[in-house]
């Protein structure tokens, strides 16, 4: 459950950061309250701990430290679309989710891609889910065949 939600929350943290907004505790805080406010995921009072801020850190600073990477290579994997052209909610969850495959070694790339999708079927349009797994499956196999 800590995952699922730190995921929400770096994901929020992220469109915040890259729309201008500074993205801090205070933000953090709010989407916090905000879940608890909902009842969602069995958000608690002391959350988020110590390991759901760090992880929640680590994914920001590794989806803005590498940005240009993840943008090429959701680019690369969108057929018919620009990077420029996505909508800002599919953009920031195919960022966080192509970063999870790249990067995270705790997370395996389908797990990734079904957490992504989970995440668009929650903030995003109707279609978003299905482009949100081909993109991230199309990054996931071009991983595991340059590991080959």
């Amino acid at each position: 459950m800590a995952r699922a939600t730190a995921r929400i929350a770096a994901m929020q943290l992220i469109f915040e950061q890259l729309a201008g907004g500074e993205g801090g505790d205070d933000s953090l805080k709010m989407i916090y309250d905000e879940l608890r406010e909902e009842n969602d995921l069995g958000v608690r009072e002391n959350d988020p701990g110590v390991a759901d801020r760090a992880w929640i850190t680590t994914v920001l600073e590794g989806v803005l430290g590498h940005l240009d990477e993840l943008d090429e290579k959701i680019g690369g994997a969108s057929r018919g679309w620009t990077v420029e052209r996505m909508p800002w909610v599919d953009l920031t969850i195919l960022r966080l989710g192509a970063w999870e495959i790249l990067y995270e070694e705790g997370v395996p790339g389908s797990v990734a891609i079904n957490e992504a999708v989970e995440l668009a079927s929650r903030y995003s349009e109707p279609g978003s889910g299905r482009f949100i797994n081909g993109v991230l499956g199309t990054i996931l196999r071009q991983k595991e065949a340059d590991a080959q």
